[in-house]
């Protein structure tokens, strides 16, 4: 349960805006920190830059959750396996494949996650 950060009386929570009258007050926030987003969803992301969404003819959606959920280290192990669904969708919308952008793109999404889930400096 994430709660509303109501530290001072009669301040609002910077998340959902609800204003308390007690100082202290413990309540749900209605709007909970975002979620980190994994390899997956910064490929996913960058992919829809350009146009490129799930149609659900690829399996791309439950492909980037898999892709999540083994985070940025076992994407890196796994590249040829992405790369290989990559090039599996592309043929599937008969979408030109180039193994080198392709390519980039994953190890951008890679990094771009593991940036987002390393510790802040200093914090150790």
């Amino acid at each position: 349960m994430t709660r509303c950060d109501l530290s001072t009386p009669d301040a609002a929570c910077p998340r959902c805006g609800f204003v308390s009258k007690v100082r202290g007050a413990i309540r749900q926030c209605r709007r909970p920190p975002p979620q980190a987003c994994g390899p997956g969803c910064r490929l996913s992301r960058s992919l829809a830059w350009f146009g490129l969404r799930d149609d659900g003819r690829c399996g791309c959606a439950e492909f980037a959750a898999q892709m999540d959920a083994w985070g940025p280290d076992g994407c890196e192990r796994r590249i040829e396996k992405i790369l290989k669904h990559l090039r599996k969708a592309a043929a599937t919308r008969g979408l030109p494949w180039l193994d080198a952008p392709a390519r980039l793109a994953v190890t951008q999404a890679i990094a771009a996650a593991r940036r987002e889930t390393a510790p802040a400096p200093g914090s150790r």
